[in-house]
């Protein structure tokens, strides 16, 4: 039985509605990945993985549905938007498409919704997208994930260049679209990046991302503006996108599971 909503017929969705469900929404973008990836990576990888956890809970709960539904492929992409074929939307736009399209969903009987972004500059707009949704539906169970934070206990291991492959268009992606797409990855092409972040790695961490040492905002990373990368995405392998595809999609079905009430 599928777990993408788009392929259902409304019957079955109605079918859904009966049994234990959550439904997921997935959010990727259209963006640059460097000289040797395609425009689409974020969308697969919020795709595949939000569909191969549906199905990892679904296995677990016999008698639930997890339902995902179509990505969402134009996000919030400012930080790339010098590089043709990056085309997104504004920040405010997107907390208010996020709001519609949950609220659809509640409107219509589903009362768990997880928003599962696999493109770092969603989480804002999501967080506040949540925020007003939870305010008007105080008794719907929702939350939002990234790709960048599930499955911490693999990620420590499997990056080569240890958390600093976790940034744009390097080790994890390249290693991930390998599996995902392999005949859009062209090696040959890939250039190394770099980056020049404008607080030091105390504070946000190698990527620039990492949330928990206190800053919660900046601007200001530059030095990738010619290659598009961000580091060293050579080291990518299609057995380490195998490992981090595995280790985040556990971590996803677990937390389906909780959301579900399991």
């Amino acid at each position: 039985m599928t777990v993408e909503l788009a392929k259902m017929s409304w019957p079955e969705v109605k079918e859904a509605l009966l049994r234990p469900n959550v439904v997921v929404i997935p959010l990727g973008s259209t963006e640059q990945h460097g000289t040797h990836l395609p425009l689409n990576v974020d969308s697969c990888c919020a795709s595949y993985m939000a569909e191969l956890a549906a199905k990892k809970a679904a296995g677990r709960k016999k008698d639930s549905r997890v339902l995902v539904a179509p990505v969402l492929p134009y996000t919030y992409v400012a930080v790339h938007k010098m590089f043709p074929g990056t085309i997104g939307i504004k920040l405010d736009t997107l907390v208010h498409v996020l709001t519609e399209i949950m609220e659809s969903f509640l409107e219509q009987g589903f009362n768990n919704i997880i928003l599962f972004t696999a493109h770092a500059e969603n989480a804002c707009p999501m967080e506040a997208a949540l925020q007003i949704v939870s305010e008007r539906w105080p008794k719907a169970r929702l939350a939002g994930l990234s790709s960048l934070t599930l499955g911490a206990g693999v990620r420590a291991g499997a990056c080569k260049a240890g958390t600093a492959g976790l940034g744009h268009a390097l080790e994890a992606e390249t290693s991930m679209t390998m599996v995902l797409q392999p005949e859009l990855v062209h090696m040959d092409k890939a250039l190394r990046g770099s980056r020049r972040l404008p607080l030091s790695e105390k504070f946000i961490g190698p990527v620039g991302f990492d949330k928990s040492k206190g800053v919660l905002y900046y601007n200001g990373i530059t030095g990738f503006e010619a290659s598009g990368t961000m580091g060293d995405p050579t080291l990518a392998s299609r057995e380490e996108g195998e490992l981090l595809l595995a280790g985040i999609t556990d971590d996803f079905a677990e937390i389906i599971l909780e959301v579900m009430g399991s």
